[in-house]
């Protein structure tokens, strides 16, 4: 730019000074960037009308280039990069400036590249540095380009950064949006239907991710289309694929409505982003089979990595690798075969002789992206192969697939992409979709009780996809039960129904656990598995198979589980596939035994089998796979339950364990005493909780600290406040203090047994 725009620039600036406001120098600035020869136009933004956009978005002709967020003259620009906005705006925009009008930092990709200062204050008198500097700053940020989209690594980057920026919009319209508006309505909808505790940030990521995948998916039914209308934020919900009646409602309902207009400008930079990607380079891999190479299968993981990498690991958003879930889709379709009679395996449409429903009737309970049934999908398409049947895959999926194969799954982005990924797989196949025809993934928690949603206003269509959901829970007889359920030891699925039938695993022959703390019979894996069970008795018959967490096959507080499952099922299968780097397990030979995830716990498959007319307890098989990764796999995808070396064990008083045991010398070990009997007081030892709060090197500050944790005229609310303590299922906060306040002996307990005199 010649000295002579920022001599303008400056002399405006200047006369503008005493005006004591940013937005007065706002024409000198969009004078300075505006170029009518090479089509570069600096809007700048009226924040009423959007939210969470910074003060002026650049364009040349209508492209996006970048924005510019401007402080008033002469602010330190060190004190506004701290803040949280300036750090949501270098998070969310990859081509960024900030200027105070004297003072100008680039920022790409979440990274400052230049700083420059182009005058000083004096007083109110600007005194020009140099001008070199500062013009190229600012047309290499005009002319930044990005990134080159050619993988879906590079697609799944920088949609992370464009949904970061819706995030930021919906953040700031929630803020500035009154309690009943638009926005409200639809967050108190997935509250009261999906996740009663769910807060502004997380609707607004929720929302965010939503509004990412629907457009990915809209823009991926666009690219089928050739030659036709331009890809808008308007035309979009056109191209939303119609197996996904829930995603097009959501998003026509988003981009017509007038409210959610203040989050427009973030929605159209990702249109236009994905609008000008080749979409064909992308998809050109959607069709090859291995682990590391589908990227419909992991889009999802990589763009949440690349989103938020924390996020993804607290989700537990960890693929099952492809020879895993081939093995366990494999096994189910030999087990139909053999047990069940049916011929056609995962294919067959037999009808049960008293419902006249199919039989095989499929459900991924905590389906994600949609891995397993993408898997089963193809076997039944092999099956028809192998008679003579694939031609007819366009009737056969109308007719005997559709109506049998279901998913559930609670987080929106994940749900998204199964849809888009399984109607994918079923057209590439030969399928065309007609009509009002939807896949049978749906939108829910699969852990609450099968009960009609009422409708809830502006999320009226979130109740609809739940009440679907619930028909299928309380009315379809599922025969089949697979996947691969979350673990969270922590699991944020209270639901009193679930709970209710976990209950049942806290008995062993008929009296309770005795267990002080039995908290992992909380976690979510066991949920899941007790909804398939459940599941699985209500219809009668069926096949339950899970690869979860293997902690159940051995630890004592799972014993009641374990005969419980014994008690339902006919046969139970257990392939241990060890690979706990916390127990540092090792192979059998001494080589290193890896895990087939990325986690640290160790996992196992079991098929759970119910045959009608069978009586007594189950039949428990038993094998182990050892080794590195690549051997699992090998092993794992060359395999079927049919080609293991099950050992048939006899579970047995008082632990029923689900793995080998020398039982040589049990009846012996069995005249003993138990330990339990020898020493009846006992507990589980000492244990370090709130240590924050119950030690100090400071015996003073002990006592301040216990005085006002026994003061009962300070509230529970404001003493966990000050002290961040909070209430546990087995500690009461209450509870605590009135104990404390009633103990005299008060003083003589915490003085000699928690004060830690410094060394």
């Amino acid at each position: 730019m010649p000295s002579l725009s920022f001599d303008a620039y400056l002399k405006s600036i200047q006369n503008n000074l005493q005006k004591g406001s940013e937005r007065s120098h706002y024409p000198a600035l969009k004078n300075l960037l505006d170029d009518s020869d090479k089509g570069i136009d600096a809007v700048i933004e009226e924040k009423g009308n959007k939210a969470g956009i910074p003060d002026f978005t650049v364009r040349r002709r209508e492209l996006l280039v970048g924005y510019v967020e401007a402080k008033d003259v002469g602010l330190d620009l060190d004190q506004i990069e701290k803040s949280e906005q300036l750090q949501r705006y270098i998070e969310a925009f990859p081509n960024l400036v900030l200027t105070n009008y004297l003072e100008f930092r680039w920022y790409v990709n979440g990274k400052r590249r230049q700083k420059e200062i182009l005058a000083d204050r004096n007083e109110n008198k600007l005194q020009i540095r140099a001008t070199e500097k500062i013009a190229a700053l600012l047309d290499q940020f005009i002319n930044y380009t990005v990134e080159i989209i050619s993988s879906p690594e590079d697609l799944a980057r920088q949609m992370a950064r464009l949904t970061k920026a819706i995030r930021l919009a919906t953040t700031t319209a929630l803020e500035g949006e009154r309690k009943d508006g638009e926005l409200h309505q639809l967050k108190q909808g997935f509250s009261e239907v999906l996740l009663p505790d769910l807060n502004d940030a997380d609707f607004a990521d929720m929302y965010a991710q939503t509004i990412s995948y629907g457009l990915f998916a809209a823009r991926v039914g666009h690219a089928q289309n050739p030659g036709c209308e331009p890809f808008t934020r308007r035309t979009a919900g056109t191209y939303i694929p119609a197996t996904n009646p829930f995603l097009k409602r959501l998003f026509n309902t988003i981009v017509e409505t007038d409210a959610v207009s203040q989050i427009d400008w973030a929605i159209d930079d990702l249109v236009q982003l994905l609008s000008q990607v080749d979409m064909g380079s992308i998809l050109e891999n959607f069709g090859q089979r291995t682990r590391q190479e589908d990227p419909v299968v992991h889009f999802y993981e990589t763009f949440l990595a690349a989103y938020n990498a924390a996020l993804r690991k607290s989700r537990g958003v960890y693929y099952t690798p492809e020879p895993v879930v081939s093995f366990i889709v494999r096994s189910v379709d030999a087990i139909l075969k053999d047990r069940f009679d049916l011929p056609l395996g995962l294919a067959d449409n037999a009808k049960d002789p008293v419902t006249q429903k199919p039989k095989v009737q499929i459900l991924d309970p905590a389906t994600g992206t949609g891995t397993f049934l993408y898997e089963v999908v193809k076997q039944i398409y092999r099956n028809l192969e192998e008679i003579g049947m694939a031609n007819q895959w366009d009737s056969y999926v109308r007719d005997n697939l559709l109506n049998r194969l279901f998913g559930f799954e609670l987080l929106m982005a994940p749900y998204a992409i199964a849809h888009l990924k399984l109607g994918l797989e079923l057209q590439e196949l030969g399928y065309k979709f007609k009509g009002k025809q939807r896949l049978g993934i749906y939108l829910t928690n699969t852990l609450d009780e099968a009960l009609k949603k009422s409708e809830i206003l502006f999320g009226q269509f979130v109740a609809e996809e739940a009440n679907e959901a619930s028909t299928v829970k309380r009315d379809v007889p599922v025969m089949v039960v697979l996947g691969n359920p979350p673990y969270s030891g922590h699991s944020a699925n209270k639901s009193e129904w679930i709970a209710g039938l976990v209950r049942d695993y806290y008995y062993v022959n008929g009296l309770p656990l005795g267990e002080q703390n039995p908290k992992y019979l909380q976690d979510d894996y066991v949920k899941f598995i007790r909804f398939g069970q459940w599941r699985v008795s209500e219809t009668g018959y069926g096949v339950l198979a899970f690869i979860t967490n293997n902690g159940y096959l051995d630890n004592p507080t799972f014993r009641g589980m374990r005969q419980n499952l014994m008690q339902t099922f006919t046969d139970i299968y257990i392939l241990d596939l060890h690979g706990n780097s916390k127990k540092k397990e090792l192979s059998p030979d001494g080589s290193p035994d890896k895990n087939v995830f990325d986690i640290q716990q160790g996992v196992s498959i079991g098929f759970f089998i119910k045959e009608p007319g069978k009586k007594g307890v189950a039949n428990v098989h038993h094998a182990d796979l050892w080794g590195d990764r690549a051997t699992k796999y090998e092993i794992l995808n060359q395999s079927c339950i049919d080609d293991v070396d099950w050992k048939v064990i006899a579970p047995q008083l008082p632990f029923y364990l689900f793995c080998p045991q020398n039982t040589d010398s049990l009846a012996e070990y069995n005249t003993g005493w138990k330990i339990t009997e020898i020493m009846p007081v006992n507990s589980t030892g000492v244990k370090s909780h709130r240590d924050h709060f119950v030690f100090d090197f400071d015996l003073s500050e002990l006592r301040t600290r216990i005085d006002k944790f026994r003061d009962l005229s300070i509230s529970d609310q404001e003493i966990s406040k000050t002290y961040d303590i909070q209430d546990t299922r087995d500690w009461k906060l209450s509870q605590s203090r009135r104990s404390l306040k009633s103990n005299p002996d008060w003083e003589n307990y915490f003085t000699q047994c928690l004060y830690v005199s410094p060394v």
